[in-house]
C-alpha cells in the first residue's frame, strides 16, 4: 500500500481511481462499509482504491481543546487499512490551508488522484467550516461527471455507530459493546516495563504497560478476560486496569496483563492487548490470601469465557 502523507509531494497525476472520504476514526463497521463499498465498485471498473483521511483530527486545528482522545493508533489504522486492500492511503495533517479551501476548491486538490467515483457516508462535509455536504458533492458530481455514492449510516441494534459512542463505551468498560461496532476487539499496544514483581511472587506473573501518555482510550479501571500479541503469537489471558489499591503504590494507572500457558521474559518487548470482557471493578483487599483467591476465580471464569480450557 502506497502512503502519502503530504499533497504537495504529490507530482504526477495518478490512474484512475475511486476515493473514500472520511476522517475514520477508529476505522469501525460504518467506516468500514465506506471502504468496502468503495473497493467493490474500484474492483468492478478497474480503478485504483485511495483512502483520503486526515493524520490528525480536525478539531485540533479548529477548537484543539475538544480533540477526542484516539481510538487507534496511526500504525493500527494503517495495519487495518492493508488487510482491506487498499491501495493508496492519502493521510495528510488537516492545516490552516486545507481548512481554507471551499468546498470547490478541495475537490481540485483531489484531481490529481483522477478519482472517477467518490465514496461518502451521509454526514460527510468538507470545505471550509464543512460547507459543502452530501448534496452538494452529488450536483458538483452531476456537472463535472464524476459518480458520488452515499452510504447510510450504519447501525449496532437501534444504535448508529460512530467514533463519540464507540469511545465512551471504551471509557466505560463496556468493550464487548465497542467490539461490535468496531468489527473487532479494541487494542491497546505498548512496551512491557518493570513492575513491583508482586505478581510472581503469588503466582501470577504480570506484564506491565504504563498508561499515563496512552495515545488511545483507556478501558474504564477493572479486570478483563483479553488476548494477547507476543511476536507471531497470540495467548489468551487475564488483565487489570487500576493503580494496586491493595497495595497502595501505584501513582499512575497501569495494564497489568498475567499471560495463561506463557513463560519467558517480555521486558522491553512491545504486546497488544486485545479486550474481550469486562470482569469486575477494581478491588482492595484486606490480605495477600483474599487477592490471590479473586485472582484464581477470575482466571477460571476467563477461561470458561474463552471456552479454551476444560473446567
Amino acid at each position: 500500500m502506497e502512503i502519502i502523507t503530504s499533497l504537495e509531494a504529490v507530482k504526477t497525476e495518478y490512474s484512475p481511481s475511486v476515493i473514500a472520504l472520511g476522517t475514520f476514526d477508529g476505522l469501525h463497521l460504518g467506516h468500514q462499509d465506506i471502504i468496502k463499498t468503495a473497493r467493490d465498485y474500484a474492483q468492478k471498473h478497474g480503478l485504483k482504491l485511495i483512502v483520503f483521511t486526515f493524520s490528525n483530527h480536525p478539531l485540533s486545528l479548529i477548537k484543539p481543546d475538544l480533540v477526542p482522545v484516539r481510538i487507534i493508533t496511526q500504525q493500527q489504522k494503517i495495519k487495518y487499512l492493508e488487510k482491506l486492500g487498499v491501495d493508496i492511503l492519502v493521510n495528510v495533517p488537516f492545516d490552516h490551508d486545507l481548512a481554507g479551501l471551499s468546498p470547490d476548491e478541495f475537490l481540485k486538490k483531489l484531481a490529481v488522484f483522477n478519482y472517477r467515483c467518490l465514496v461518502v457516508g451521509e454526514n460527510f462535509s468538507y470545505g471550509f467550516l464543512g460547507s459543502g455536504k452530501t448534496d452538494t458533492l452529488q450536483r458538483t458530481g452531476l456537472h463535472d461527471h464524476f459518480t458520488v455514492i452515499i452510504r447510510q449510516l450504519v447501525k449496532c441494534g437501534k444504535n448508529v455507530i460512530s467514533s463519540t459512542g464507540i469511545r465512551s463505551l471504551i471509557q466505560a468498560g463496556h468493550v464487548e459493546h465497542a467490539n461490535q461496532m468496531l468489527g473487532r476487539a479494541y487494542a491497546l499496544t505498548g512496551i512491557v516495563t518493570h513492575g513491583a514483581q508482586r505478581g510472581r511472587t503469588i503466582g501470577f506473573p504480570t506484564a506491565n504497560i504504563e498508561l499515563q501518555r496512552s495515545e488511545t482510550a483507556v478501558p474504564a479501571t477493572g479486570g478483563y478476560a483479553v488476548k494477547i500479541k507476543v511476536g507471531d503469537k497470540l495467548y489468551f489471558g487475564m488483565a487489570n486496569i487500576g493503580n494496586n489499591p491493595t497495595f497502595g503504590d501505584v501513582e499512575h494507572a497501569r495494564l497489568e496483563v498475567n499471560l495463561f500457558d506463557f513463560k519467558g521474559d517480555l521486558y522491553g518487548r512491545e504486546i497488544t492487548v486485545y479486550f474481550y470482557k469486562y470482569i469486575r471493578g477494581e478491588e482492595k483487599f484486606a490480605s495477600i490470601d483474599e487477592l490471590k483467591a479473586r485472582i484464581t476465580e477470575d482466571r477460571e471464569n476467563i477461561k470458561n469465557y474463552f471456552q479454551c480450557y476444560k473446567k
